[in-house]
């Protein structure tokens, strides 16, 4: 059993990957801001908009089942540092694309060299450090990724007033650059992996089949494509374009809605461990909380929408805080597998969600288009296709509890 370390250690092992996952966290919601530059310069419409964006979630998913079995044969650093030599590729590549097919390739690298940037953490973490501080530093590192999130809301827009958004994506390569060799240079040592790559092949085959063939998975699916992968959608980049097409304001204004949003998800983070940690005391189940949670979700989404509140800051603020029970589904999912399968259980599940922010996100677009092309105006039609999303919400949560009857939840995956 690992010995608590001291207090350097444990900053020394969490800085690098925390660096790393805040600006991984900043790449993807940035273009909530830089949006209106990207439209202006490459004359992109909603969907065109949507495709660009998403490109990132779309390559991000692909490496989401490859990271887990690289992280077990090659560890942490080494495939951290390899990927965060595509992400600041990809920024510069952003930096100096002049059609929108290039800068769908720089935000595609950028997908990759980030995906594992959390992953990577949590097996750090796991080999170096106690069980003890799995948990608190698996919380750590969300609220990292969440102020990397806020950096890249007010304080881009406020950049863009100093210079171009050419000029920040390479300053942002240069911050991967940083981030490349705090992980290669700075991380104390950890222990090697010693699993050949057969045998890994082997488990990882076999342990997908089993995760993606289990009922939960099923169950799970379509709220992790739809009503999680679509959160993270609206937060990436439809927030943006809403508050200027739909509420008329400011990309100043707009800019000040999203760091809000943001700064609402990062307590969100902290609400939702409070709350799983009192789901015992109250008698709940993880799976309970869940539900309450995505039904108030929904519920507040549609009001988001309909636009019932006094002010929009408001009425999404309340989507993102009831969104943050979406968390819980992780824990949820792994429970359902034994321990030799909750790795890949949860990357598979990372998996899903990330493919379905990538559908969302485009599948918005393309709604806006349609909507636009049937004669609605633009603030109609992103009413409207923000709303089929908020549809889907409602089928997705009934598809989760239809098995509400078995009391014992759903069953476990055998050993």
């Amino acid at each position: 059993m690992l010995e608590r370390p001291a207090a350097w250690s444990i900053v020394a092992m969490v800085w690098p990957f925390g660096l790393a996952y805040a600006l991984s966290y900043a790449l993807r919601t940035i273009h909530a801001v830089l949006s209106p530059a990207f439209v202006d310069e490459l004359g992109l419409s909603a969907g065109s908009l949507g495709l660009l964006t998403s490109a990132y979630l779309l390559a991000f998913a692909a490496m989401q089942l490859p990271v887990g079995l690289l992280l077990d044969r090659y560890g942490p650093r080494r495939v951290e540092g390899s990927l965060l030599v595509l992400a600041c590729l990809g920024c510069a590549i952003s930096a100096l694309a002049e059609t929108f097919w290039l800068l769908w390739v720089g935000r595609a690298l950028i997908g990759v060299g980030v995906s594992a940037c959390l992953m990577a953490s949590y097996k750090a973490y796991r080999l170096a450090l106690p069980e003890g501080l799995q948990a608190p530093l698996a919380s750590t590192m969300l609220v990292i990724g969440s102020f990397g999130a806020l950096c890249a809301t007010l304080p881009v827009e406020w950049a863009l007033g100093l210079m171009t958004w050419r000029e920040i994506f390479w300053l942002l390569s240069a911050c991967f650059a940083l981030a490349w060799a705090a992980i290669v240079f700075a991380l104390p040592a950890l222990p090697q992996p010693t699993r050949s790559t057969q045998r890994l092949l082997d488990d990882a085959r076999d342990g997908l089949l089993t995760v993606m063939g289990h009922p939960e998975f099923r169950r799970l699916m379509p709220f992790g494509l739809i009503t999680y992968g679509g959160l993270l959608a609206m937060h990436g980049l439809w927030m943006g374009p809403w508050f200027r097409v739909v509420e008329s304001q400011t990309p100043a204004q707009a800019a000040v809605g999203i760091f809000i949003i943001t700064a609402t998800v990062m307590g969100s983070h902290l609400l939702t461990a409070w709350l799983a940690s009192r789901a015992i005391a109250w008698g709940w189940s993880l799976e309970r909380l869940m539900r309450a949670g995505l039904m108030a979700m929904a519920a507040m989404s549609a009001l988001a929408v309909m636009g019932v509140w006094p002010h929009p800051w408001v009425g999404w603020m309340l989507v993102f805080l009831t969104g943050g029970t979406t968390t819980l589904s992780y824990t949820r999912f792994a429970q359902s597998f034994p321990d030799r399968l909750s790795g890949r259980a949860t990357t598979s599940f990372n998996f899903l969600i990330f493919l379905g922010a990538f559908a969302v996100q485009w599948g918005i677009g393309l709604f806006i288009d349609g909507f636009e092309a049937l004669g609605l105006n633009p603030m109609e039609a992103m009413r409207a296709g923000v709303g089929v999303w908020v549809a889907g919400q409602v089928a997705a949560l009934l598809w989760l509890i239809r098995p509400a009857g078995q009391q014992g939840g759903p069953r476990r995956a055998a050993s």
